[in-house]
């Protein structure tokens, strides 16, 4: 009885890190991966995006419909610490953020993490870029279904992108894609 509870253990072990280290998560995560909210983004009310946020990382307390209307692009990233496709992808958001931070309106969320695990976090992986916390419920629209989610605003605050999977966000696609929001 134990060699078989030890071989179905080994078998959960490896399953699991196939999904998060090998081609065949990112097809997993894919099947498995909620779209039917893409659709209705760019119908987001005011009220979806007053959320109150606690600042770390040197960025003060603000809500998020305040940094949404200040005319500028806005990254949203919701992350966690204890999320392997989080951190995977938080070296290329700090890329992004030092090389676009006059021009955007960086605003990394975490979700399900304590302020101590923020700000350990922060200092582990040396980010400098303002990090929160929700201090208010998110709606429904806004809730995060899979993490990381990413929400790109344009500068009226439309969402125009939305991503529920982890990626290099210092590439040329989105830099191309902030370029022309900020020319709009």
């Amino acid at each position: 009885m134990k060699k078989t509870h030890l071989f179905l253990i080994a078998l959960f072990v490896i399953f699991i890190a196939a999904i998060f280290y090998t081609p065949l998560g990112s097809i997993f995560k894919d099947k498995i991966e909620d779209k039917s909210h893409v659709a209705g983004l760019r119908t987001l009310s005011d009220e979806d995006f007053d959320v109150e946020l606690t600042g770390y990382n040197g960025a003060e307390n603000t809500n998020l419909k305040e940094l949404k209307s200040k005319n500028k692009v806005v990254f949203i990233n919701y992350w966690g610490s204890w999320c392997p496709p989080c951190v995977e992808e938080m070296p290329t958001i700090q890329n992004l953020y030092n090389n676009r931070k006059n021009d955007v309106e960086f605003v990394l969320i975490a979700i399900q993490d304590k302020p101590k695990n923020i700000l350990n976090f922060a200092t582990k992986h040396q980010l400098t870029m303002p990090l929160y916390e929700p201090a208010s419920p998110l709606s429904e629209a806004m809730l995060p279904k899979v993490f990381p989610t990413t929400y790109i605003l344009n500068k009226k605050g439309e969402i125009v992108l939305h991503e529920t999977k982890t990626r290099d966000w210092n590439d040329d696609e989105i830099n191309d894609l902030i370029d022309q929001l900020l020319k709009e």
